[in-house]
């Protein structure tokens, strides 16, 4: 018998897998390699369209990693907010976090009070999926809800952040959010000079 090659079986294409939910938990220098790992992934996903390959991968691998989250960790006004695939609390799954930490911003006044969200990053495609314990609220809210309220915890009483001037979807989210323009700032990756706008929120 011959097969034939023009008559081929159509083969079926499985779903895509099911994405699993969000849980949100403070994190501990035990997580430094798990942030590491997803701030790097999370800011290549985010910037690789604006970046160049050689620079991007630079900048990640000098800023994203185990020793330099777990320098932040060990600071005393630090907070991280670690998301997680599914129910699960290991750092294996990591999909995102927030970090939370002392201004460091020099091109506009700090007053007493500050505290500046350093990150906020979370993995494409968990943005729009449920967040145990958050009923209703997508990840990237509850992890800037969890922020503010650790800001308060703290004793802050205005909350500072950088956003690419040219990142309208994350800018609308931010002013949705009560945040207003504070000043700018322009910072190197590798040969670029990026642009950001500098968002305040009093708490």
């Amino acid at each position: 018998m011959t097969l034939d090659p023009t008559k081929t079986t159509p083969t079926k294409v499985p779903p895509p897998p099911e994405v699993e939910p969000v849980t949100l938990r403070p994190a501990t220098v035990a997580d430094a390699a798990a942030l590491a790992l997803i701030g790097a992934a999370t800011f290549l996903e985010a910037f690789t369209w604006m970046l160049p390959g050689s620079d991007i991968v630079a900048h990640c691998a000098k800023h994203h990693t185990a020793a330099a989250y777990e320098g932040y960790l060990a600071k005393p006004n630090t907070r991280v907010t670690l998301a997680t695939a599914g129910s699960f609390a290991d750092d294996l799954s990591a999909v995102g976090y927030t970090l939370l930490s002392d201004p460091e911003l020099p091109t506009i006044n700090i007053l007493s009070g500050d505290i500046e969200l350093k990150r906020i990053y979370l993995l494409s495609r968990f943005r729009a999926v449920p967040v145990m314990g958050h009923p209703g609220i997508r990840p990237a809210q509850a992890l800037l809800d969890t922020a503010i309220t650790d800001a308060l915890a703290l004793g802050r009483t205005r909350l500072l952040l950088g956003v690419n001037d040219g990142n309208q979807r994350a800018l609308n989210f931010y002013y949705r959010n009560g945040f207003i323009e504070a000043g700018t700032r322009t910072f190197q990756v590798g040969s670029l000079t990026c642009s950001d706008l500098i968002l305040a929120k009093a708490l």
